[in-house]
């Protein structure tokens, strides 16, 4: 088993400790400000504790939807791996995206740990290139629409940052996607390219051994990546991405509901803005959007009272971002730390 370097390992337990750090000096000023403001005592006997169970449980069952995902992907491309061994590699995933800019760190972590797992590498960037493509694509196609309907909900600084910045990168970036998706073959052909310049040389020949096998790892994730799109489970794929967006989601209305917190249209409302809210901070080198996530909902939920809008943001960072980077830095912890096996 390959191990990742004594500096990583290091390393792990200190990004944790900085991102977190920020999350909680910044909820930390909120509630400040809210109790500041209002000199609200909050009454736990009041609250609803079956609408906060309901939250958790959306957690749960994200955790179980986006798994689920990874497994049918897998299964499409005739890869045996248990359910139990992708839920703690995506957890491990995400807790590296959590605490990398622009969540540059999760999708390599992805592969990297379903090689571990004995899927070759590219079928692991073929199953995690399909995940990320289907995600990219659904914020990319629904967030502008969402972000015209709720554009009064923005400030203009926000707004500006998303027509000028988000929107067309998220463009872009999709448009790469489905170019690669349609035609995977593309990525041994920009591959290739510069290694024909290379071929004559003496580094190319010391090492063309390993470009060989590179170069067959993309011709299987472009066998595998075909496979996928002509089966049944791209369907059932797209529905479970869906799925899963909309219980990572639902968490905020739950909390909102616990707080006994009743107004019209709260549910779709907290879905729909989040669903704008996090197409922007995706593309905000900050991260795990620590900090601008907070500050984002303290301004974007002004449905919730103000005196209890810091506690339900810390509350809600509690359950999907604090929870999630702390059980995937303990998973990941362990598959780094487990000894590899004797040959």
């Amino acid at each position: 088993m390959v191990q990742l370097p004594n500096q990583i390992k290091r390393w792990i337990p200190t990004g944790l400790s900085i991102v977190l750090f920020i999350t909680l000096i910044i909820s930390g000023i909120l509630l400040f400000q809210s109790y500041n403001q209002s000199g609200y005592h909050l009454n736990w006997t009041k609250l609803n504790y079956s609408a906060a169970g309901l939250a958790l449980l959306a957690l749960l069952v994200s955790w179980f939807i986006e798994a689920l995902r990874v497994l049918l992907i897998a299964h499409a491309l005739g890869e045996k791996i248990s359910l139990k061994q992708i839920i703690n590699i995506n957890l491990a995933a995400t807790f590296i995206g959590n605490i990398t800019p622009f969540y540059s760190g999760g999708v390599p972590t992805q592969i990297f740990l379903l090689c571990q797992a004995g899927i070759k590498p590219g079928k692991s960037s073929a199953i995690v290139t399909m995940r990320v493509v289907l995600s990219t694509l659904l914020f990319t196609l629904f967030a502008p629409i969402l972000l015209w309907f709720y554009r009064t909900n923005f400030p203009d600084g926000i707004l500006h940052q998303v027509t000028t910045v988000a929107i067309p990168i998220s463009i872009v970036i999709s448009a790469f996607l489905i170019l690669f998706v349609i035609n995977p073959k593309l990525s041994k052909v920009l591959i290739a390219y510069p290694l024909k310049r290379l071929e004559k040389t003496r580094f190319y020949l010391k090492i063309e051994p390993q470009i060989n096998k590179f170069l067959a790892e993309i011709e299987l994730f472009h066998d595998s990546v075909q496979q996928f799109r002509k089966g049944y489970s791209f369907f059932l794929v797209v529905a479970a991405t869906l799925a899963y967006w909309i219980c990572n989601f639902a968490i905020a209305p739950f909390l909102i509901y616990a707080f006994n917190i009743k107004a019209t249209g709260i549910f779709i409302k907290s879905v729909l803005i989040q669903f704008v809210l996090v197409f922007i901070i995706s593309y905000l080198p900050v991260p795990g959007g620590a900090g601008l996530f907070e500050l984002g909902f303290f301004t974007l939920f002004n449905f919730v009272p103000m005196q209890i809008r810091a506690l339900f943001i810390f509350c809600l960072r509690l359950l999907n971002y604090n929870l999630i980077t702390f059980v995937g830095g303990i998973i990941l912890l362990r598959i780094v730390n487990r000894p590899a096996p004797q040959s």
